[in-house]
């Protein structure tokens, strides 16, 4: 299965940016997106505090002028599904602003999300997501998987996910996922 076909939407101009290089106003920015996106979350997105568990290592950022208005966060690791070892693209954070939905930046977060991924060489794209959110991922070429996946809350208790484990194929075509496999993602969330 190939990535969707990006869709473009004029006003928002798009960026990536490592961690280290997201500036303490980014920070806030972000703080101000993610409690608007999230305002049930556990995590307080408040001040510079742009995470909700594991911290990404690459950001997806899209802003209406100077307004930050869409974000996907990316950090590559290695879970392990039954005993083998398997390098991905975890993804989270994803977030489009309300005033923006239903415009088309969703996709186009997802389509740039799956061209970076890409370029960092991953073979799949992974992530977990509420029910209420998974045919959004579905639509933007995402796979949901029947595998149970195991993480590390932010509290660092270890919990089974039950809500959807959802799979990109970026370098890596779908039937190389290990079908049935618990996933271990040995560490928190994006």
């Amino acid at each position: 299965m190939s990535a969707p076909a990006e869709v473009s939407w004029a006003p928002i101009s798009w960026s990536e940016t490592w961690e280290d290089d997201v500036t303490p106003d980014e920070h806030a920015a972000l703080a101000v997106l993610f409690a608007r996106c999230f305002p049930y979350s556990r995590t307080p997105f408040t001040g510079f505090r742009s995470w909700s568990s594991g911290r990404p290592e690459l950001r997806l950022i899209g802003r209406d002028g100077p307004r930050i208005v869409a974000h996907l966060g990316i950090l590559r690791r290695f879970v392990r599904a039954g005993e083998a070892s398997l390098l991905l693209g975890d993804v989270g954070l994803v977030a489009a602003d309300p005033s923006v939905q239903g415009n088309g930046v969703g996709a186009e977060l997802l389509a740039r999300a799956a061209t970076t991924l890409r370029g960092l060489g991953m073979p799949f794209g992974f992530l977990t997501c509420g029910e209420a959110v998974a045919a959004f991922y579905e639509r933007g070429g995402w796979v949901r998987v029947p595998n149970p996946t195991r993480m590390v809350r932010a509290d660092g208790q270890v919990q089974v996910y039950d809500g959807a484990s959802m799979v990109l194929p970026v370098c890596s075509p779908m039937e190389d996922w290990p079908a049935g496999e618990k996933i271990d993602r040995n560490g928190l969330e994006v």
